[in-house]
């Protein structure tokens, strides 16, 4: 397949960039020796991938199980998929090829990337093709990852092994003093059936798209009965769901409480004290615990608690499951402290909102494409709505459904506002959020921002099963009223005299002239792309013509004066300043 390589020449390439003490996943260990003495499995971690290299998408047979060969989706060899690792600032570049024999894309989950690199099914590889994937990584430091995104082949190919971790490094966390090398641990939560041990089988069934392909045991980094070794300090847990549908109550087997420290995007303004949270497939969660109280040979295991949750059948949301144990070892410090401060957040204020939009989802019984939002399932080409630029948007859910569903946009973080009404939210829901988990019936109000790129994006249900069944909207990032200050196009008959007074306050006179009668169109909007005067419009005689615009009756703020002669058009951007 060619594509434009649209980044190239305006980013070029880049480099992972070396910091005082970075993340270290690739030489990451347990504490104690490397001969295994405990039951289960020590966790294991997956190599760090080298920025501007391969990305080699195979089907292959790997150990997931001691002695026994697992079918998985690998990249490089590798399940889980090599962790990217990258400073704030750089720009990153994979060089992507698919040798499945199916069509794949790579979504860079809560990163922000243009359009062409975002990895919307419609930009898929086929089997065969390759892609490079480059783009400035300019997100707050923090837990990101990377997963499957192919049109209704998301689930079948995440289960199987294709996805990883994209970690946003920035230097400024330094200051912080938060645990760092290896006591930085980065946990993939995802769930599979011990009935199909030792593999991947996914074979999805009416009950299985309605609610989630669920399992009853939990692989930690791919690592099944996983256990890790600890010394008696403090460690930072970047806790990742990358399960298909399986929702989490994280807590440990004693209660301890730990700090919540960060959310999908990156760092909280505060290091808040919780003994459970709850966290849905696609969320992240970072938090601080610190082994000191234990002694040498305690342990603690890091579960799921049980909850109620809609669901019938074998594998049922909400049922209690192990996830890691941890063995108290060694005595080594982390040198790690839990910040008494942190860097601020600046929230969204709710009277700034420009647009309100509302997500109603549905959820019709028997049949394929039985999971809707506003009415609607997930076609390609379809776009279903634009959103400006710099616009502040208040996204409404409407769970009308008895099920739960992650929420997820594409390309920009959101700050959840409130639930059924309730600004009193949990700390999960504080801070930068990329996904947000909606519970049966319930609404939540979420405020969003578009400032980087323009383009088709998704919105989708990240339960996979969800998506694959058409729970996705597109929509269009575009420019205020959809269109941009230009330069000057208008024939060479017409001419524009640009000495009316920008700023102005309360009225502005436009003057023109003609040398040949002509139509002319000259309409004013405001940022919203909504139409506030027509100074023009049918055919205008040869001469000299002014119109005067007044500002009276309207707000402070940018204007677009467009203005069209013969067809040919020309927008110039003005200020009304009161």
């Amino acid at each position: 397949m060619k594509r434009r390589d649209m980044l190239k020449k305006a980013i070029g390439g880049g480099a992972l960039m070396a910091v005082t003490n970075p993340i270290d996943i690739l030489t990451r260990s347990s504490v104690a020796s490397a001969e295994p003495k405990s039951v289960g499995n020590p966790l294991r971690f997956p190599p760090v991938f080298t920025n501007g290299g391969n990305m080699t998408l195979t089907e292959t047979n790997v150990t997931v199980w001691p002695g026994q060969n697992t079918q998985a989706i690998v990249i490089n060899g590798s399940y889980p998929g090599p962790s990217v690792v990258i400073q704030k600032g750089s720009v990153f570049t994979a060089n992507f090829f698919n040798q499945l024999n199916e069509p794949a894309t790579i979504h860079w989950h809560g990163v922000s990337t243009p359009e062409l690199m975002d990895g919307h099914p419609k930009d898929a590889i086929p089997p065969g093709g390759n892609y490079t994937y480059t783009f400035p990584v300019g997100n707050r430091g923090g837990t990101y990852f990377y997963h499957a995104h192919a049109d209704m082949r998301t689930a079948e190919q995440v289960f199987k092994g294709f996805a990883g971790f994209f970690i946003v490094d920035d230097p400024a966390e330094l200051q912080l003093n938060l645990p760092r090398g290896s006591f930085d641990i980065p946990l993939c939560l995802q769930d599979h059936r011990v009935a199909d041990i030792p593999q991947f089988t996914y074979d999805a069934n009416m009950e299985d798209v309605t609610f989630g392909y669920l399992g009853d045991t939990v692989l930690v980094n791919g690592t099944p009965d996983a256990y890790f070794e600890v010394s008696r300090t403090l460690y930072r847990f970047r806790i990742l769901n990358g399960s298909n549908a399986r929702v989490y109550k994280i807590a440990l087997s004693d209660n301890r409480p730990f700090r919540i420290i960060a959310t999908d995007g990156g760092l909280k303004d505060e290091a808040v004290e919780a003994t459970s949270f709850f966290i849905s497939p696609g969320e992240r969660v970072d938090i601080l615990f610190d082994f000191s109280p234990y002694t040498i040979g305690q342990n603690v295991t890091l579960k799921s608690q049980a909850f109620s949750a809609p669901g019938m059948g074998t594998y049922r949301q909400g049922t209690e499951l192990n996830i890691i144990r941890f063995d108290v070892t060694g005595n080594q410090s982390s040198g790690g402290t839990v910040p008494t401060s942190m860097p601020p957040i600046t929230y969204y204020n709710p009277a700034e909102v420009k647009t309100v939009r509302n997500f109603v989802l549905s959820m019709t019984g028997g049949s394929m494409n039985m999971h809707k939002i506003n009415g609607l399932s997930f076609e390609m080409m379809r776009i279903d709505w634009e959103t400006p630029l710099n616009s502040l948007e208040e996204w409404k859910i409407v769970n009308a459904t008895n099920n739960i569903h992650p929420m997820h946009s594409h390309e920009a973080q959101f700050q959840v506002y409130s639930r059924n009404g309730n600004t009193n939210l949990p700390p999960v829901d504080k801070g930068w959020k990329d996904t947000v988990l909606v519970y049966p019936f319930e609404t939540v109000r979420t405020l969003i921002k578009f400032t980087e790129y323009r383009g088709i994006y998704l919105y989708h249900c990240h339960n996979l099963e969800h998506e694959d069944d058409g729970m996705m909207l597109n929509f269009k990032i575009v420019d205020p009223v959809g269109i941009s200050e230009q330069g000057e196009e208008l024939p060479d008959s017409f001419r524009l005299y640009q000495n009316f007074p920008n700023p102005f306050n309360p009225t502005t006179q436009i003057r023109f002239e003609l040398e040949k009668g002509s139509d002319v169109e000259v309409n004013v909007y405001d940022v919203m792309g909504r139409l506030v005067g027509v100074l023009a419009d049918g055919f205008v005689p040869a001469g000299l013509h002014e119109l005067v615009f007044s500002g009276s009756g309207l707000s402070s703020g940018e204007y677009f004066l467009r203005m069209s002669v013969g067809g040919s058009v020309r927008t110039i951007k003005m200020t009304l300043k009161k």
